[in-house]
């Protein structure tokens, strides 16, 4: 494992392990205490569940309750928590063969180098940083960790040492950002996922030489189900491939349905008890071409930005609690770095102050869910059955919050 300035080797990592206390509740940190820790867990064969560090304090409590008042099923080794369709974050129970199976469908569909080293930049709290440790725990392969919240810098120094990278599409754009950037020869693959990444987004990466490989995946499978192909890095027409084992059940182009899948890495059950089938029925629209999988959309409201999803009704209960706001409809706008936006109708009063709105918004939600456009007007946009028309209000015109009062 290393860092920008330090380096451990795994004889290392074992010391500090045998001596590491048990935990049920780790806060993940990006830091090589939050890596030991999952990896002493895992060591000890006890069970875990990773909170994120930056979660608002009293979701944060919740989470932590609702885990250490739940019993797991006997084969559980690490609980995830993400945003459902009901818009609270569910755990989600993952087994240690399905982080076995999810480690060996990664390593078969994209091999492995004697000199490969991955970019570990993502949330552990997150599948897409949980599997960099699982996998290269597996193979005995090091970690190259980002152990600050991502910083460009950083990223793009750690990158010089590394083969293999997941990214965001957000973090992506912001190594693209910079006109000086150029991946390293050695890097071979760049795994891209959490969210869609804008067309325009992959025009600039395949520009600049980036080996990425769309990959879809989620937190009921520790990410990774499906990736493009490895001999077509930096291809942006490179199709989704089933990882080994994986089998999807999916619509047609003429019909997107609910993604349907069976695969080996697929969760136990949610915290709540609630079991995950053996053919699981994801929230996404997609369907099968050739074989291959195309993603066409949620099928549902969820907003998705820089990777990070946002349920529509849980920023509207702390707008709708704003003095001087009467009423909010919250959705989600194209976006070209993020992904989407988080956007804002509000209905308000001449009390409404957007200065003190702003800074009451910044306190009570995390930075992922703060509305960044606001349309201010006189009534909601309605369907005829009452119900907002959530299509005719995304259509009104933004302007931008300032957060930085």
């Amino acid at each position: 494992i290393e860092t920008a300035s330090r380096s451990w080797t795994f004889a290392a990592c074992a010391a500090e392990i045998a001596a590491a206390p048990p935990a049920s509740v780790i806060v993940a940190t990006p830091s090589i205490d939050t890596v030991l820790a999952v990896h002493a867990a895992l060591a000890a064969r006890r069970p875990i569940a990773l909170l994120h560090h930056r979660l608002p304090a009293e979701e944060a409590r919740r989470q932590r309750a609702l885990v250490e008042r739940t019993p797991l099923p006997p084969d559980a080794a690490v609980v995830l928590f993400t945003s459902g369709s009901t818009g609270a974050a569910r755990g989600v129970v993952l087994s240690r063969a399905a982080l076995i199976a999810a480690a060996e469908a990664s390593a078969q569909h994209l091999g492995w180098r004697d000199d490969d080293r991955w970019l570990l930049a993502l949330s552990l709290a997150h599948a897409g940083g949980l599997s960099i440790v699982i996998r290269c725990l597996a193979a005995r392969r090091p970690i190259a960790l980002c152990d600050r919240d991502f910083d460009r810098g950083q990223v793009a120094a750690l990158l010089e040492r590394c083969t293999l990278a997941s990214l965001v599409p957000t973090q992506l754009a912001a190594l693209l950002d910079d006109p000086t950037w150029r991946p390293p020869a050695r890097l071979r693959a760049v795994l891209l996922g959490g969210a869609a990444a804008p067309p325009a987004l992959l025009e600039r990466a395949a520009r600049r030489g980036v080996p990425f490989l769309a990959t879809y995946g989620m937190t009921e499978s520790l990410g990774q189900l499906a990736t493009a192909p490895p001999d077509r890095a930096g291809d942006a027409s490179a199709p989704l491939v089933a990882l080994p084992g994986v089998i999807f059940e999916t619509g047609s182009r003429a019909a997107p349905a609910p993604i349907r899948v069976r695969a080996p890495m697929l969760a136990t059950c949610y915290l709540d008890g609630a079991p995950i089938a053996p053919v699981f029925t994801t929230a996404d629209l997609g369907y099968l071409d050739g074989g291959a999988l195309h993603v066409a959309g949620r099928s549902d409201d969820v907003i998705i930005t820089g990777g990070e999803n946002v349920q529509p009704a849980a920023v509207e209960a702390v707008l709708t609690a704003t003095p001087g706001v009467r009423a909010a409809c919250v959705f989600g706008l194209r976006d070209e770095r993020w992904g989407q936006l988080v956007a804002a109708a509000l209905v308000v009063d001449p009390s409404f102050d957007p200065t003190s709105a702003a800074e009451r918004w910044r306190a009570a939600l995390p930075g992922h869910a703060l509305p960044r456009r606001l349309a201010l007007c006189a009534a909601l946009p309605m369907l005829p059955t009452g119900k907002i028309d959530r299509r005719a209000t995304a259509a009104l015109p933004t302007s931008a919050v300032d957060y930085r009062g």
